[in-house]
């Protein structure tokens, strides 16, 4: 972040606070509902649309792989197709496209007058400079199947790649993209109100209640991990050599899953010890032609990750990598454009499709893909100059280490993982101009029946769902009549669950909260002190506990309501998840889940303890929580 843009920030703060209000609330949050855009297909179009469907293309000075020059590009229900490029070439690329229907290269801004469309089978020619990046588009016209692109890096020799459109070229892969079904009939439906809110949706985008099927706790960082091998070479590795930290050693792929699939959607996606682990797999799956779908957040990428990553896309184009940043034309008023600066894909969702019975798997929760997330220290990296080598005296952000202690659930039952990976296309194949999602079909399935055993995973993009996530969690506060118990390391409730919580104290809920009140992270300033906030405003009845497991930090997210209902999620209880980050989670109804979850959460208690009000927070943070904008950035 340059100066410009520090002093640009500190002036916006200034004027914010001379205009906050002395007293009384923050300003109203703008839940604004964006229509995902109108079907105006031609019939006689293949799967054509209105949604403004976004590629990222990896262009290298080598090229791809032997035998990896396959490319494919979305195009479901899209009325307008984009390729974006991102050059790792020090010399200027130019590339000439043929395709089958119209295309044009255009600059990465809204153009009054766009340069003309090129007819079907004549040359565009793209021209790319050093490392330019997101720059240049190929627009594609809805109803091209095909390009061939012909790439010359300066100085270097020419290569090829096969442009496909993917919903045609791979079957397989548009069924798993198949709209979802949308379920309703919970808010006035039978059984009792916990079971109503399960089955309600408020706005927000899931799919229907289904079972859960096997799955497998994973509070220990190693064994999530392994979990992660596991699901991709169908062996593990032993804890032993996870510890020696060789980012080169031996993988046993004698049983490797043959897999159609595989998404890695996480906050952080760093080149380390886990990172190249990781890619490495990754890379054997793409070489056999498998779809690998990296979505990750663009301003958490070092230069370190992008080589790894996008170099691995380079090399094996079936590795589709979506850098989320928030984009221009969605950025509505004064709180859009300073979203643009800091709203991120939160998602986190590690998942393969084997084609094999028994062989898929998904895990979700509250990792990252961050040694930190694995390992209480960094490995000893400094034989591998291209990966990071992490400071344990910087902070993360500052390009350190910090280690928390976090937890996962895996599904490891066929349709459970089908149902989350098939919804995960909702999100894929967003609109890129408003990231509203992939609407369901539009029948929508009524759920009256038995709901024990049963999941149903959302997918959160609130400046576009209209804050819906707020609603639904609101909904299952208000169902409670027993028990709540939440663990959440960052505590800034949005007004609606500030409220729901005291109503639950009014019927006699019993409260449970776990954190780590001091984040040691590098917004501790803020952070810490709306956790202390917490303390002041709910810890005279709230049992309030602060779990610190130096030198770990709680990151779980879990919420267990009247021992039956379970939320495991990306999800935090504070303003910026509900306001501004992609977000994803599940819900379980399955009182054995809600046992096994409510026992890793009794262990953080027992461990920790009590925080009661009184707790000093400064001036600054006491202020700043009634500038709307600045409240709901945290």
């Amino acid at each position: 972040m340059t100066n410009h843009l520090f002093s640009a920030l500190g002036l916006a703060l200034i004027m914010l606070m001379a205009c906050a209000p002395r007293h009384g609330e923050a300003p109203a949050p703008l839940p604004t509902v964006v229509p995902h855009p109108v079907d105006t297909a031609d019939p006689g179009a293949p799967g054509q649309g209105a949604r403004h469907a976004m590629n990222y293309m990896v262009l290298s000075r080598e090229g791809p792989a032997e035998g990896q020059d396959r490319y494919y590009f979305s195009g479901v229900d899209a009325g307008r197709i984009s390729v974006s490029f991102l050059s790792r070439s020090r010399a200027a690329i130019t590339a000439h496209a043929i395709c089958d229907g119209r295309a044009r290269s255009r600059p990465d801004e809204i153009l009054t007058q766009p340069p003309a469309w090129v007819a079907a089978g004549q040359a565009v020619i793209v021209n790319l400079g050093p490392r330019e990046r997101r720059h240049t588009l190929l627009d594609l016209g809805p109803e091209v199947t095909q390009c061939d692109l012909t790439v010359t890096p300066g100085g270097y020799p020419s290569y090829a790649i096969r442009m496909l459109r993917e919903d045609l070229a791979r079957p397989e892969i548009a069924r798993l993209d198949a709209r979802h079904r949308a379920c309703g009939g919970g808010a006035g439906g039978g059984g009792d109100a916990l079971t109503r809110a399960f089955l309600a949706a408020d706005g927000l985008s899931m799919t229907c209640p289904a079972p859960i099927g096997q799955t497998r706790m994973l509070p220990d960082g190693l064994d999530a991990l392994n979990a992660k091998i596991e699901a991709l070479t169908g062996s593990t590795v032993s804890p032993e050599a996870l510890l020696a930290g060789d980012p080169t050693m031996p993988l046993d792929w004698s049983n490797a899953p043959d897999l159609d699939l595989i998404y890695v959607n996480y906050l952080n996606l760093n080149a380390d010890f886990s990172g190249y682990l990781i890619a490495r797999m990754l890379a054997w799956h793409a070489a056999r032609g498998t779809i690998v779908r990296l979505l990750t957040s663009g301003v958490m990428l070092t230069d370190t990750d992008r080589a790894l990553f996008e170099g691995l896309a380079a090399r094996y184009p079936t590795v589709q990598l979506q850098p989320y940043r928030f984009p221009p034309a969605a950025a509505d008023g004064v709180e859009g454009q300073l979203g643009r600066l800091h709203r991120v894909s939160h998602v986190k969702l590690f998942g393969t499709v084997a084609r094999d019975p028994g062989r898929s798997r998904v895990m979700i929760g509250g990792r990252n893909a961050h040694e930190g997330y694995f390992f209480d220290e960094p490995r000893d990296l400094s034989a591998f100059p291209y990966l990071h080598q992490y400071d344990p005296e910087q902070t993360k952000l500052t390009g350190g280490f910090t280690a928390y202690e976090d937890f996962e659930i895996e599904f490891r039952s066929d349709a459970a993982t089908r149902a989350v990976m098939g919804h995960m296309a909702a999100l894929w194949h967003r609109d890129h101009d408003t990231q509203s999602l992939r609407p369901p079909v539009s029948q929508a399935v009524t759920s009256t029946g038995r709901v024990e055993g049963q999941f149903r995973h959302f997918i959160s993009v609130p400046f576009a769902d209209g804050m819906a996530q707020v609603g639904y969690y609101t909904r299952l506060i208000d169902a409670a009549r027993h028990r709540i118990r939440i663990a959440s390391p960052y505590l800034n409730l949005p007004p609606e669950l500030d409220e729901a919580l005291h109503r639950a104290q009014a019927r006699g809920v019993l409260v449970d909260v776990v954190t780590t009140v001091r984040v040691r992270e590098a917004t501790d300033f803020m952070v810490t002190g709306l956790n202390r906030a917490f303390a002041n405003d709910f810890g005279a009845w709230v049992n309030f506990i602060d779990y610190d497991p130096y030198p770990r930090l709680l990151h779980t997210k879990l919420i267990v309501i009247d021992d039956r209902l379970v939320v495991i999620a990306s999800t935090n209880l504070n303003m910026r998840s509900f306001a501004h980050d992609l977000e994803n989670g599940l819900m379980i109804m399955d009182r054995e889940v809600a046992r096994r979850v409510s026992a890793v959460l009794q262990g953080y208690m027992d461990a920790g303890t009590r925080v009661p009000p009184g707790q000093e927070v400064p001036r600054l943070v006491r202020l700043l929580r009634r500038i709307g904008v600045i409240a709901r950035a945290f």
